[in-house]
């Protein structure tokens, strides 16, 4: 008995031991709901073979999103060896497949799928991923050798960037969070919180009847936002006292456009273009014009650090400026992307904001995408001056795919062509008056208008004229005004556009200097 029981427990043991050790070396695979992965990879293999920039085949997006898992299980491993797939983990083979016989997005996302499966059962690494830490991991790998501006972005993150875009429901405050109530530092003009007479100083100390001690700071954003138009209840504090308020959720976009007068001067800044730019840049604009006897000399439209933004608010606010002319196109390989731009007159009386005044646009290194579609427009219908120097070049138009996770993929699917036809991508805006490593002043600007020796004009018909394949020509172009970043501190580029502002005669000679090239037309003009 003893001899049989000590045998019974070696091999209950032994069998243990193995149990333990396949538990180890095969994971069961994690909760995922498998055919939702499917239908969303495939969602997304379709939007990126049909929409992309430059064709790609759904075998390359495929396996260059699976050799993405390595991301996440670094010792997982793709090879492809003709029409055969081959997964490996830690240098063993785990599966083998061949492609699908169906060339299309259901094919490639269910070989994805089997895949990323196989891989589940041997790594504890992917076995333990969720669906969205997958759908990271795959896209940023489809997608990365794309180009540098198509991504993915998860549900949290899509939620965020359209709240940039488009704004969100709330009460337009701005605040810092204490232990037992939010004190708010700004109020945004025309926002609900400002109607409701709150002010810089208040402590809201109660939300949605929920007391504010203790919340986490995603607890109280949760608790301020929601739906447009719906009601909020918050405690506020004044001096001591406390009042309850009630008001309605309205739609806080973010502000983009801040003007200011300097030396008689109006000053608009434009950080980057969102949904309510134009209606905001255009309402500044009035007012200063409103608020003065005799009409200003000029602006100064600075877009200096801007980084872009919505493509119909950058043809929106050219058009503020313009009375008629093209603005800009965009060419791709979807039919969608085949559009063309012109001022409309349609937005304000005329169809100029400025009835012909004077217009200086800012620009430096970092100005970028959206914002050279303005400083283009207007620098290409003789609308304006441009001062800096040569900008980001980033001529490339992106489309925000909606996936079916509450993710978004933003695809690079289009390219920029100013009016007078040639591709912003990896060139730039080339300024009228450079800046570029502080080498003018404001009075050697006057001298060379006068003297009609500025060096970017002399550069302009070679700037048109590079074609979009000679990277080469294009490089040695952005170095005559290299690219800087001069933010808000470069007060070089204000000095110059206030001389040419406020000197008679520099303004129109600095226009008619450029305007005697535009005549050339570049290569890539579509």
């Amino acid at each position: 008995m003893r001899a049989t029981a000590t045998t019974t427990l070696r091999r209950t043991a032994a069998s243990l031991g193995a149990a333990l050790l396949l538990a180890w070396a095969a994971p069961a695979p994690a909760a995922i709901d498998a055919p939702e992965v499917g239908r969303v990879l495939a969602y997304g293999l379709r939007a990126i073979e049909s929409r992309a920039l430059d064709q790609v085949s759904l075998k390359e997006i495929t396996v260059d999103g699976l050799r993405g898992l390595a991301v996440i299980e670094p010792g997982f491993g793709l090879a492809q060896s003709g029409k055969t797939l081959s997964a490996s983990l830690a240098g063993r083979e785990i599966g083998r497949w061949d492609s699908p016989t169906a060339d299309t997005p259901e094919g490639w996302s269910t070989l994805a799928m089997f895949v990323i499966q196989a891989a589940q059962a041997k790594s504890g690494a992917l076995a333990h991923a969720d669906e969205e830490a997958l759908y990271q991991a795959f896209f940023d790998s489809a997608l990365g050798p794309l180009d540098p501006f198509s991504r993915y972005a998860g549900r949290v993150e899509a939620e965020q960037q359209q709240e940039r875009r488009n704004g969100f429901g709330g009460a337009g405050i701005r605040y810092r969070l204490y232990r037992d109530h939010l004190e708010v530092t700004s109020v945004l003009e025309g926002t609900p919180a400002e109607e409701a007479d709150i002010a810089p100083g208040d402590r809201v100390v109660a939300i949605e009847g929920t007391v504010v001690n203790g919340l986490s700071r995603k607890e109280v954003h949760d608790l301020l936002r929601g739906p447009v138009d719906s009601p909020l209840r918050l405690t506020v504090s004044r001096g001591g006292a406390e009042r309850a308020v009630t008001l309605r959720r309205g739609l806080v976009s973010t502000p983009t456009a801040f003007m200011s007068v300097e030396d008689g001067v109006p000053h608009l800044k434009v950080t980057r273009f969102s949904q309510q730019t134009v209606a905001l840049a255009r309402r500044l604009i009035e007012e200063t014009l409103a608020a003065r006897a005799e009409p200003p000399p000029g602006l100064i439209l600075d877009l200096r650090g801007n980084p872009g933004g919505l493509l119909d608010q950058a043809v929106g606010l050219s058009d503020l400026f313009l009375v008629k002319g093209d603005i800009v196109a965009t060419r791709g390989r979807h039919p969608q992307t085949m559009q063309s731009y012109q001022a409309t007159q349609t937005d304000v009386p005329g169809g100029d904001i400025l009835k012909n005044l004077p217009v200086l646009v800012l620009i430096d290194g970092k100005t970028a995408s959206a914002a050279e579609i303005v400083a283009a427009a207007l620098q290409a219908d003789d609308r304006a001056v441009v001062i800096g120097t040569t900008s980001y070049g980033k001529g490339t138009v992106q489309t925000v795919v909606a996936m079916p996770n509450g993710g978004e993929m933003t695809l690079t699917w289009s390219r920029f062509y100013t009016p007078t036809g040639y591709a912003l991508h990896g060139l730039g805006v080339m300024p009228t008056v450079c800046t570029a490593e502080g080498r003018t002043t404001p009075e050697a600007v006057m001298a060379s208008l006068a003297s009609g020796a500025l060096p970017a004009i002399a550069n302009a018909a070679r700037w048109r004229s590079v074609g979009l394949a000679d990277s080469e020509g294009r490089h040695a172009l952005r170095r005559i005004c290299p690219p800087e970043d001069h933010g808000n501190r470069d007060a070089l580029d204000l000095d110059v556009a206030q001389a040419i502002l406020l000197t008679p005669g520099a303004y129109r000679t600095a226009l008619a200097a450029l305007a005697a090239t535009q005549a050339s037309r570049g290569p890539d003009k579509p």
